[in-house]
């Protein structure tokens, strides 16, 4: 039983940033948990490696060239396979900025940059709850 309850938890992550020192960050907070981390950093790279990771959870940096977050969580989300992942977006910007898109989009939750581990840590193990629980 203390085995299974422990497999649950570690999840498969993917962390979407274009600054590499950031995603490589978080990927090593999420290690630290027993989680398995994937980087990529640009949203093309994370709708193909979201597709075939299929991981539990997402944290997706909003502000990236070319295709920002938004557009990339609207096309992982497409995919029947990954509607219901959710999605943590990282963001600069403040939440009157984003006026609520993240939300909208289909984010389950929003952090601030700059975070911290605790941070990142925490609202990753609530959020995976989630996912585990509906199980």
């Amino acid at each position: 039983m203390w085995q299974e309850e422990t497999d649950r938890r570690k999840a498969t992550i993917l962390v979407v940033d274009d600054e590499k020192p950031i995603a490589d960050l978080i990927q090593k907070i999420l290690a630290q948990e027993g989680h398995l981390a994937h980087t990529a950093n640009t949203g093309d790279e994370a709708v193909r490696k979201a597709g075939e990771l299929k991981p539990n959870l997402i944290i997706m940096d909003i502000t990236m060239p070319g295709m920002d977050g938004y557009e990339a969580t609207e096309r992982i989300k497409a995919s029947e396979d990954l509607k219901n992942v959710p999605v943590i977006f990282l963001t600069g910007k403040s939440a009157q900025e984003d006026g609520g898109r993240a939300f909208a989009r289909g984010g389950a939750a929003y952090v601030r940059k700059p975070f911290s581990s605790v941070q990142i840590r925490d609202l990753v193990n609530l959020t995976l709850q989630s996912v585990f629980n509906d199980r």
